[in-house]
């Protein structure tokens, strides 16, 4: 919001003025043409009255520009809607600054009147419909969001021309959202009194309509055909018991238009045009493909101005009002402002396929303007060396062009690409006869061929379906995990088959070698059928979510190409000054946590925030939001991530930090699958609980809302249990609308149905962003103004997402593609679209490399965003203005910092002074297990006389020895508990699941009655104490003991499993706070990466040499630890002991 600087001083004002027509707060529209910039504005100007409905006015003003933020985030909806862009104000005045969208189309007497004698014409009420048609479509987009306008009438449609097809909505500041939960209150002030529903809107429309038709009670006004006057009665008194929505709305007008329709220069000079803010934000940045930041602006622009004046630049006038300007690079969208001045609206990058027809060569030089003043100032000294731009060329009838943004069809191709490769597990069976004496709940199954499903596995790089079947089939639990089908469709057959668990191989039958299966029901033998994995309805309803959201995303141009890149969309500086936090950070933050909050307060597209371990993420995060809600107490926030503990964790440091407020703090989840009710419900039960004790409150409601309150806690039978589950379902929904800051995970179901109902947020952030593909990153995003991702690329990546790059190599893709459609309509209730985005993919081969190469990226989009970023500051040498790194860490003592920072982050980890002072907790029994880091280091396997150290379980592998000496030396550590009883932490984490059963099979009857182990607590409220490391992502405990498990003699990198992810090694190493014990083998780690790369010229493997020679160094190297009633002591930072091949410790 502007400051109290007169606004002469900032506009200069026309002489004309009108009134705002409506009932309650008395205001004027005026036109102003900016000082600054020439720009032509509109303002709705109120009388301050010195008293504080100035500041109810304001906020009201607010509330309703916010809620229909998220509609104007769309192109289409800018051009139906007038866009508001800021509040002004001076002593006198409030005002409302919008694109000046033309004159209420109330108008002047003598516009009235020269309307009326065109409307009496069938060529004039065309041009009417088509404009009704516009502001239909424009209300319709409020109705989908969820927003009631409440003062549709004549004074709030705005036109230039009415011979123009250009009519906008506004008048919607005072708008009410259907999730608000008091829709009038001092509303009023700027809306008529009285109902306000989607229903009335349309009836309002179709009053305006007859109004502006010059229609009178006595027949006055033009003669209409039957569909234009069933068209104006049924808006004007919509259908009370059937559906009619925008969309019924838009189709009936169109068959009016239909209706109507079926009824009756010189070689030198300059074109002279302009860019709109929003092409400047987004468009025009994106044709320079990241070379330039969107933020440069006139670095952006003299690139686009390089390309107009290039020697192949063609035209093609689509209509009286719309100009395509065709480069080789690119196509722009003209909107002719007047005569001589246009304005590029919208630009995209040219396709090898984007043929235009009837382009013709531009003969003028064009000119590029940076403001609309400038333009009008060079047509001024041109005089007649401006050129009109209706001249440009003949008018072709070329239809404008939809902007087709690659980003969306690749997000459809990570949803669509989940679901295809299901097929793959679908294989070809036939059910045998069973041996003489075989038990009937039993199934022989065999494998059958199929060559051109064996062929299409091939071109995958899968298996044959035999080999495929068999490997799975090694491994699998023996749970009733398979079913069969009449049919290989992916969604499988609506006929109930049966449950099959796997058994083992029978005997030879007929020849062949089955697989034997327990069955639920009798299989008939001799059938041709398929076996396929059994599937929860949670994987199809979590990707339906996907891409409902990935759908209703695609509007959002400047959200889709951010997502990829941020550095190619400018913010909106619309939105650059709603619910921002303080300017000034913090003191006590550090400063690369202040540098990042810095980057935040100044905004971009998307601020991407690199968290290393123990940065203090959560503590940047619930600071920052702390800070937004005191300085704007009404704003809302949405704070997501993939999991629920970091949900939790999350949940309980923000509602420390605001612990001397009244912020409601609402998470949606159940914290664990075992859990009764949610976070959500337990806070409703408690709610429902203080009403009903507070006397005023009891008072204050109806004797029925008082019973029912009372039942919904007590239920006595089936019938209050009902009442019940209504009456939290109610209260969880309240709840939820009117929290401060909600938290729900990045695939929620609450995530889709808040966009449904159009809910917008002023801020989102996404903890956890770099475990999460584009496909579950767009909904959350979907739903702020402000966006923030935090998260680590160098930690644990998104599922499968190594995998799955396989197919996006264009030949494995086109294969995929060749029978998607088909495959996918099998699927019940997709989003139609979603088949309209595979043909049109399969379409364009062009298209097709961009989809699949952006696709490849929104894998792991935040990892993608942050190296391009790192990329970019090497070839630029200045630092990212998207991307800011934490680099205090407070978690880790400062040896096991180092290890950390050292092997992952090029030493730029620094321990902080809360963490150099912090006091010791953990005491040990023997000298050997005093340093922070401890290693029990194992001989290799080939040094060994052991037949094995690891054994292979399942898919898993356990390792029973490190397992042993591990428990061995955390009995030799002794916990120092605090003066307030609270115990330090312990946890065992091991990569391999196996190895994690065995270590709980170990400690079963060691944890004590008051949950304690070794006389350590436990770091999660569940009271476990073993995990695998990517379980414990996120997680931190005193002291960690850690596991590699592996240890053998096989060649090449399957030797070293999961200990070759840099990721999962990052993790593991990453969650001590004061003792990190690590039981491997160095000389076993070392070999495997000399076998695999003697020269050092890989950099996969790099890490663990770093590691191996950190190790080495830390074991030199002096740290103090901190003692509470005793001086500090110097110890080495790692202490290296030696462990014989039988899992002994030195005595």
């Amino acid at each position: 919001m502007q400051g109290k600087a007169t606004l002469d001083a900032r506009f200069k004002f026309a002489d004309t003025a009108f009134s705002s027509g409506t009932e309650g707060w008395n205001s004027q529209l005026r036109f102003a043409t900016g000082i600054a910039d020439g720009e032509d504005y509109l303002l709705r100007l109120f009388k301050k009255t010195g008293t504080p409905l100035d500041e109810d006015l304001k906020r009201l003003i607010t509330h309703g520009l916010r809620r229909v933020r998220r509609v104007l985030s769309s192109r289409r909806a800018r051009q139906l809607l007038v866009e508001v862009l800021e509040i002004v104000e001076d002593q006198e005045e409030i005002g409302i600054l919008m694109v000046d969208p033309g004159s209420p189309i109330c108008g002047s007497l003598h516009r009235v009147r020269a309307r009326e004698g065109r409307l009496l014409t069938t060529t004039g009420r065309k041009m009417f419909w088509r404009n009704i048609l516009r502001v239909a479509e424009g209300l319709a987009l409020c109705h989908d969001a969820g927003i009631v306008h409440g003062a549709v009438s004549e004074h709030t449609i705005f036109s230039h021309s009415d011979e123009k097809e250009d009519f906008r909505l506004g008048g919607y500041e005072a708008c009410v959202h259907i999730a608000d939960g008091d829709v009038g209150g001092a509303g009023h002030l700027l809306r008529p009194s009285g109902t306000v529903s989607f229903r009335r809107d349309w009836s309002d429309l179709g009053q305006a309509a007859s109004r502006i038709l010059g229609l009178t009670e006595d027949g006055g006004g033009p003669s209409l055909l039957s569909i234009e006057r069933r068209m104006l009665n049924r808006l004007a008194d919509p259908p009370r018991y059937q559906l009619f929505d925008g969309s019924i709305v838009l189709n009936e007008i169109a068959e009016v238009v239909a209706d109507l329709d079926r009824s009756g220069s010189s070689g030198e000079g300059e074109l002279i045009l302009y860019p709109s803010t929003q092409v400047t934000q987004s468009d025009l940045a994106s044709l320079t493909s990241g070379t330039i930041p969107a933020d440069d602006r006139d670095a952006v622009l003299r690139f686009v101005e390089e390309d107009l004046s290039g020697p192949t630049v063609r035209t093609v006038v689509v209509d009286e009002a719309f100009v395509r300007i065709v480069t080789d690079l690119a196509a722009y969208g003209v909107k002719v402002i007047d005569d001589y001045v246009g304005m590029i609206e919208n630009a995209n990058k040219r396709r090898p396929d984007d043929y235009i027809y009837d382009a013709v060569e531009v003969r003028h030089r064009i000119h590029l303007a940076r403001t609309r003043r400038s333009a009008e100032e060079r047509v001024r000294r041109l005089g007649p060396g401006a050129k009109p731009w209706i001249d440009a060329s003949v008018t072709t009838g070329v239809s404008r062009s939809v902007e087709e943004i690659p980003t969306w069809y690749a997000l459809i191709l990570l949803e669509a690409f989940t679901w295809l490769r299901e097929q793959f597990r679908i294989y070809p069976v036939e059910v045998l006869h069973p041996p003489s004496g075989g038990d009937s709940d039993l199934a022989w199954i065999a494998s059958r061929e199929d060559p051109d499903r064996d062929m299409r596995r091939k071109l995958m790089g899968l298996r044959p379906a035999y080999d495929a079947l068999a490997r799975e089939l090694k491994y699998d639990d023996g749970k009733p995990n398979w079913t069969l089908s009449r049919s290989d469709a992916l969604a499988g057959d609506r006929e109930r088959f049966p449950e099959l668990s796997y058994e083992g191989t029978g005997g030879v039958v007929d020849g062949r070698l089955p697989f034997t299966f327990a069955t639920s029901e009798a299989v008939v033998p001799g059938q041709l059928l398929f076996l396929r994995p059994r599937r929860d309805g949670g994987f199809e309803r979590a990707i339906r979510r996907r891409l409902q959201n990935i759908v209703a995303a695609r509007t959002n141009i400047e959200l889709l190409r951010a997502i990829d890149d941020p550095a190619q969309v400018a913010l909106d500086e619309v939105l650059r000054d709603i619910a921002t936090p303080n300017a000034v950070p913090p003191d006590e933050m550090d400063g690369s946590k202040k540098v990042a909050w810095d980057a935040i307060v100044s905004g971009k597209s998307i601020n991407v925030v690199v968290g290393p371990p123990g940065v203090g993420k959560t503590f940047l995060i619930s600071n920052l939001v702390k800070s937004i809600l005191d300085k704007t107490p009404d704003a809302r926030l949405l704070v997501s991530a993939q999991n629920h503990e970091t949900l939790i964790q999350m949940e309980d440091e923000l509602k420390a930090t605001l612990a001397s407020g009244t912020k409601i703090v609402v998470r949606v989840e159940r914290t664990r699958s075992t859990d009764e009710v949610s976070s959500l419900r337990a806070s409703s039960v408690d709610l429902l609980r203080s009403v009903s004790t507070v006397d005023h409150a009891a008072e204050s409601m109806m004797v029925n809302q008082r019973y029912q309150i009372k039942q919904a806690l007590r239920p006595v039978d089936a019938s209050e249990a009902t009442v019940a589950e209504r009456v939290f379902r109610d209260t969880d929904n309240l709840l939820l609308r009117s929290s401060d800051v909600t938290l729900a995970t990045t695939s929620s179901h609450i995530i889709e149905e808040m966009i449904a109902d159009g809910d917008q947020f002023d801020w989102v952030i996404v903890e956890e962003a770099a475990r999460a593909n584009g496909a579950e990153l767009i909904g959350a995003l979907l739903l702020g103004n402000r966006r923030i991702m935090v998260g680590d690329h160098n930690q644990l990546s998104p599922f499968d997402a190594a995998q799955r790059q396989q197919f996006y190599d264009p030949e494995r893709a086109v294969d995929l593609l060749r029978d998607a459609k088909e495959r996918l309509e099998t699927i019940s209730d997709l989003p139609p679209e979603v088949t309209e985005a595979l043909d049109t993919v399969k379409s364009s081969e062009h298209l097709m490399r961009e989809a699949l190469a952006t696709a490849a990226r929104l894998e792991e989009p935040f990892r993608s965003i942050a190296e391009r970023e790192i990329e970019r500051e090497k070839d630029t040498g200045r630092p990212s203005t998207i991307v800011n790194t934490l680099l205090e860490q407070s978690r880790m003592h400062p040896a096991i910092g180092d290890l950390v920072s050292n092997t992952f982050y090029d030493r730029k980890l620094a321990p902080s002074d809360r963490v150099k002072r912090r006091t010791l907790t953990v005491t040990s029994t023997v000298a050997y297990l005093t340093s922070p880091i401890v290693l029990l280091d194992f001989p290799p396997l080939s040094m060994s006389k052991r037949r094995h150290f690891e054994h292979k379980v399942e898919r898993s592998f356990r390792n029973e020895l490190e397992a042993q000496a591990l428990i061995a030396a955390l009995k030799g550590l002794r916990p120092i508990v605090g003066a307030d009883g609270r115990r330090p932490t312990l946890v065992i984490i091991s990569p391999y699941a196996a190895q994690v059963r065995w270590f709980k099979r170990l400690l079963r009857g060691q944890v004590r009655k008051d949950k304690t182990l070794f006389g350590f607590a436990s770091p999660r409220s569940n009271g476990e104490f073993v995990f695998t490391s990517d379980s414990f992502q996120g997680g931190e405990a005193d002291v960690v003991a850690a596991s590699l498990t592996r240890n053998n003699v096989m060649v090449g990198s399957r030797a070293l499993g999961f200990v070759k992810s840099p990721q999962r090694m990052n993790v593991l190493l990453s969650r001590a706070k004061q003792k990190l014990i690590l039981a491997t083998s160095q000389r076993f780690i070392r070999e495997v990466v000399e076998g695999i790369d003697p020269d050092a010229k890989k950099d996969d493997l790099e890490f663990l040499r770093k590691m191996l020679k950190e190790l080495a160094t830390l074991a030199g190297t002096d740290y103090e630890l901190v003692r509470k009633d005793a001086p500090s002591i110097k110890v080495k930072g790692a202490s290296i002991v030696a462990i014989d091949e039988n899992g002994r410790l030195p005595a």
